[in-house]
């Protein structure tokens, strides 16, 4: 069997390899030839780069400084030292960026009312706002501030903006009777705001949530609003008093809760704008008067001859506005220039409250400077102040109508939450 396997193998084998031998291979096409190739199209030359826009810096924040060292409540402050020394660099940076504008021919020059001096905090916060729109709108809206009441005087600075006399105003709402009652809110004195970092964020946050807030502010449109430093309870006498009953006399205070307060205590209200306290308290026309440290050390207050008590309470913050007219704010916004201008005002603007602070202390100071006695309440007095605002807040929320509880228990609340 092995055998005729081997035989069989080896004629397969015979028959392959005559198959072979018989196969020839096909001659290969030859190749045909490669087309020539078409010349590459010259490039086109490149376009010069447009150069590059200049990168605008970021608007200083208060976060972008270090804070100031601790104030020791005893030597002179500066504007290096306590919690206001990020908002005092920030109104620095802003002046340093507008500098670059100088050259800069505005599109438009806006009037812009403020009844305090250029120095005064009310006039270095205008004036570093003025700084932002400058850098907002790259120099083509400027303002012509009237510092010291030149554009408009402290009583009518609303009306004259209303009606188109000035463009843009700075105010207290309180000095306007019957114009912005809710606002006046923040005068309660049972709020308890510790300080003008509080009172301002608490302000601004009210009136952004409360409709019946911002309802009266129809004649003009709102860029802020915000408060002032405390406000002691201060006057001309020779003896610390130690009881509400000790409150007597003619009493200098602003509409609204602090009126109610000189009420309620005993007191006769007086009303004169502040550029007229100095005089009516020298002159003996009142004694007391309700106005916070930053206009006893702005107006000179402190000085001898005028106070030299000053009851360590605070009676109320008061309520800042800064407005425009609302045909000057339908031609910004005709400019294209509304946004740029709110991007620096509002929410903004908060970086740089804490200058009150800085006033407060500079106030606090100059009292002592001159020989005045700052001192607290005894618990009693105390008790007795605390009994007194509680029935101011009473009566306001009496007087102020169906929204009022509801304004109230907001403004509590946020003064609460940012203290």
């Amino acid at each position: 069997m092995k055998k005729v396997l081997a035989l069989v193998l080896a004629m397969l084998l015979v028959v392959s390899m005559f198959a072979a031998c018989g196969q020839e291979a096909a001659p290969a096409d030859p190749a045909e030839p490669a087309a020539p190739a078409e010349p590459a199209a010259p490039a086109d030359p490149a376009e010069p780069a447009a150069p590059a826009e200049p990168e605008k810096a970021a608007l200083p924040v208060k976060a972008d400084f270090a804070a100031g060292a601790e104030w020791d409540g005893t030597s002179e402050p500066t504007k290096e030292n306590g919690n206001w020394a990020q908002s005092y660099a920030v109104i620095a940076a802003l002046a340093e960026q507008a500098a670059a504008y100088a050259d800069v021919a505005p599109e438009i020059t806006f009037t812009l009312a403020c009844h305090d001096p250029a120095d005064s905090a009310p006039g270095q916060f205008l004036t570093a706002w003025a700084d932002a729109v400058t850098i907002a709108t790259e120099g083509a809206i400027d303002f012509d501030i009237g510092y010291s009441g030149t554009h408009s005087g402290t009583m009518a600075v609303v009306d004259d903006m209303v009606s188109g006399t000035i463009d843009f105003g700075w105010t207290l709402p309180c000095y306007f009777k019957g114009y912005f009652p809710l606002t006046n809110v923040i005068q309660n004195p049972a709020l308890g705001i510790k300080d003008a970092t509080v009172g301002s964020n608490a302000m601004w946050e009210l009136y952004k949530s409360s409709e019946a807030i911002q309802a009266e502010y129809d004649e003009g449109e709102v860029l802020f609003l915000w408060t002032n430093c405390t406000s002691p309870l201060a006057y001309k006498g020779d003896k610390e008093i130690s009881a509400v009953a000790d409150i007597v006399g003619n009493i200098r205070g602003n509409n609204g809760p602090t009126q109610m307060f000189i009420t309620a205590a005993g007191g006769t209200v007086m009303g004169c704008p502040i550029g007229d306290v100095y005089n009516n308290i020298s002159t003996g026309i009142f004694s007391y008067v309700v106005t916070d440290w930053h206009g006893i050390k702005s107006f000179a207050l402190a000085d001898p001859g005028v106070l030299n008590y000053y009851v360590d309470t605070n009676v109320g913050c008061s309520a800042y506005a800064l407005l425009a007219n609302n045909d000057v704010w339908a031609i910004v916004e005709d400019m294209g220039y509304a946004e740029a201008i709110k991007s620096v005002s509002g929410d903004y603007l908060i970086n740089m409250v804490d200058i009150w602070n800085y006033w407060e202390a500079a106030g606090r100071y100059v009292a002592l400077q001159n020989g005045g006695t700052i001192y607290a309440p005894s618990a009693e007095f105390e008790a007795e102040l605390q009994a007194v605002y509680e029935t101011v807040a009473e009566q306001w929320i009496a007087e102020n109508g169906a929204d009022a509880q509801a304004v109230y228990d907001a403004a509590k609340a946020l003064v609460e939450q940012y203290s």
